[in-house]
This record gives structure tokens, sequence and C-alpha cells, in this order.
């Protein structure tokens, strides 16, 4: 078990390397894999053993080497938040072949979360990951069920693109964004619609918070622009996801007083 753990630390941290990388440059519509990662500053090429996750963070103290400018801290952050994201379903005691499309999921999760909080964009590639990870899950008939998954999509994802269209018409206001709708669509073929739906109402509920530090402790945004949902609801969706379904039973359990029997 030791060796699997550090096996996923170790996946983790090259993945939030890489991560860093879409980050950057999905946005910006930069191709990926075509140029090697450089400095921001002085666009000097940045060398392998320069691009080692956290180490190299710390061995050059956080400044280029070329041209001593800073690097952002957001970068070892990324590849922390990753590797513990991939050991994370290990932790809760999921199979190994589970944790890893659960890994792969949060991951992809934290790309756009990030990326929707910089650039106000949910980039569709990392959308389109979500949605063919799901695919295995429905071949392998891996809870939740094909036709939980299936309503989690078209239902979820029909009624906010509604939503957005009436917005729009009848209110003459710009609904929730289009990737906002696809990432929910995605969200629902891989969590089925019961766990999307709680995503949902969580999502609803961490986004009051965000909008206050964003607006007043980060000074990001001001009070007439948009501001990103996708993050709120990225992180709902990964609670959702490991502990939705227990969520659901307590909630039901304590709606109609319901104890459970101890044997």
């Amino acid at each position: 078990m030791f060796i699997e753990y550090m096996a996923f630390v170790l996946f983790g941290l090259v993945f939030g390397s890489f991560c860093n990388v879409l980050i950057y440059r999905l946005p910006r519509n930069i191709p990926i894999g075509l140029s090697r990662s450089c400095c921001n500053n002085c666009g000097t090429e940045i060398r392998s053993f320069d691009n080692i996750p956290v180490i190299s963070f710390l061995v050059l103290r956080g400044k280029c080497r070329a041209c001593g400018s800073g690097i952002s801290a957001r970068y070892p952050i990324i590849e922390i938040s990753t590797s513990f994201l991939w050991v994370l379903p290990l932790i809760l005691g999921q199979p190994l072949l589970e944790a890893a499309f659960s890994a792969l999921f949060t991951t992809a999760l934290l790309v756009i979360a990030v990326a929707d909080f910089e650039c106000l964009i949910v980039p569709d590639s990392m959308v389109i990951a979500i949605a063919v990870l799901s695919i295995p899950g429905l071949a392998m008939q891996l809870p939740p069920h094909w036709l939980d998954r299936l309503i989690g999509a078209f239902a979820a994802g029909a009624f906010f693109y509604l939503l957005a269209v009436l917005s729009e018409r009848i209110l003459k206001k710009e609904g929730m964004g289009g990737g906002d709708i696809k990432l929910i669509a995605a969200g629902g073929l891989f969590l089925g619609w019961q766990l999307i739906a709680l995503a949902i109402g969580l999502g609803a509920i961490l986004a009051l918070p965000a909008m206050i530090l964003m607006r007043a402790l980060l000074h990001k945004f001001n009070s007439d622009k948009q501001l990103p949902f996708a993050p709120p609801l990225a992180i709902a969706m990964v609670i959702s996801h490991y502990f939705g379904t227990k969520m659901i039973h307590w909630y039901l359990f304590s709606a109609i007083g319901f104890i459970p029997i101890k044997s």
C-alpha cells in the first residue's frame, strides 16, 4: 500500500506540472506540446532540471535562473494540490482503478477552476476530458448506473441552457456561461443525476463566499464584471463525488426522521 501511495503522489506531482502548462496555455490558445515552457518575463526556455515539480521552485528560490524575475507561487501550489487530489481517493479507500479515474476527474476540475478564475474561460478540452472519463464507467456499468449518468448529463445541461436562453431573451441579462453549462453536463455524465444535483446546490452555496472573497480581498473583479462560477462548482463536484452519497442518505434520513436501528 505504501508503494501505491507514493506512486500516486509522484503521478500527482507530474500531472500538477502539466496542469500548470494547461492552465496557462489553454485559455490563451497556445498549442500544447509544440514548444517548451519558457519564462514569462525574458522568454528563456526552462531547462529540464529547472522544471522538476516543487523542488526546482525551492532550489531557484522562486526566481528565473536567467533573468531573476519572480516565479508565481501558483506553480508549486498547483503541483502540491494535484498530488493531494491523486492520493485522496486512496486515503478514502477506493480501489486502484477507480482511484485513478477519480484522480483524473478531479485534476481536470482543478485545471478548469483555475483557468476560469484567471481568464474567465472554461476550456472545452477539459470538459471533453471529463466526458471521455465517463465512458469507461458506462461501458463497465460502474456506479452510478448508466441511466443515471445520461439523465444527469442531458437534464442538467438542458435545464441550465434553457435558463440561460430565457435570461437573455426575457430579462435581457447574460445568463450562465456556455462553458459552465457544458461543465455541468459533463459532470452529470460522470456523477449521475443525483450527485450533479447536489453539486449544483453546493456550488450555489459556495459561490456567495467565493464572490465576497474575490471582490473584497483579492480586488480581482469589479462589481459589474462577470464572476467565475466554475471554481465553486468544481469544488462542489469534488465534494459530491467523494461524499455525496453519504450526504444524500444523511439528508433523507434526517428529513423523514428515520433513525437506523443498530444491530
